[in-house]
């Protein structure tokens, strides 16, 4: 079974703020597969990956966090954008000049903070075997997939009651 087939309805969102600069960082639409990959597995080595077109380090980073994304996510920023492009003038100047802002608020409220779940998942299923992930990358991230939705399914308001 491919990564996709696992997880077909979840995707992620990374938003990170680097020491250096307080302008976000934000990456959308993000398989489970593309999230370990380019992100998780790069932040747990220190070693330089990209978020947003920007080249960074875990080091680099005052703060990183992973959302799962709800079915509304993309279309909440495509009205926000298209607000951008043809609102009234005054508008489109009050949304540029907040548009950070704005745009945290968009995914703070069309995302759920999973960091935790997914850095977990990581240190369970792929770090211990880091040295064989390659040969076997499907196998690995389906038995990271596994542990993040179990651990998911316990958050409060998620699971069984």
């Amino acid at each position: 079974m491919s990564e996709e087939q696992a997880t077909p309805e979840l995707s992620f969102t990374v938003y990170a703020v680097r020491k250096s600069n307080p302008q976000p960082l934000i990456m959308t639409k993000l398989s489970f597969g593309q999230l370990m990959d380019g992100i998780v597995i790069p932040f747990q080595s220190d070693e330089m990956f990209f978020i947003d077109g920007a080249p960074v380090k875990a080091s680099d980073l005052d703060r990183i966090m992973i959302l799962k994304q709800d079915q509304h996510l993309i279309a909440a920023i495509d009205q926000f954008h298209w607000h951008l492009r043809r609102a009234a003038i005054k508008t489109r100047e009050i949304y540029g000049k907040q548009y950070h802002i704005r745009l945290e608020a968009i995914l703070r409220e069309h995302g759920e903070d999973i960091t935790a779940q997914v850095i977990n998942a990581y240190h369970a299923a792929i770090k211990p075997k880091l040295k064989d992930y390659i040969p076997n990358k499907e196998a690995l991230l389906n038995a990271a997939v596994k542990i993040f939705i179990e651990s998911y399914k316990t958050l409060p308001g998620i699971g069984p009651t």
